[in-house]
């Protein structure tokens, strides 16, 4: 899954996975630490490149209305 992340979106899917992922370690098989790992920098990535793309950006406007 690495082979589909930016370069220039690494190093922020990597530190959310490592965030995400921190909490759920111990409730998961060893086995599947990388596994669970890896799917959730893709996700990462892929919303971080929807975002760049400004595919989410009446989502995001939407949701900024809902604070205001």
């Amino acid at each position: 899954m690495d082979a589909e992340i930016r370069d220039v979106d690494y190093s922020s899917a990597h530190e959310a996975a490592q965030n995400v992922c921190s909490g759920v370690y111990e409730q998961i098989p060893v086995d599947l630490h990388d596994l669970v790992h890896d799917a959730v920098m893709a996700g990462y990535a892929y919303a971080l490149r929807d975002l760049t793309a400004g595919k989410l950006d009446d989502r995001v406007r939407e949701r900024s209305d809902w604070l205001d």
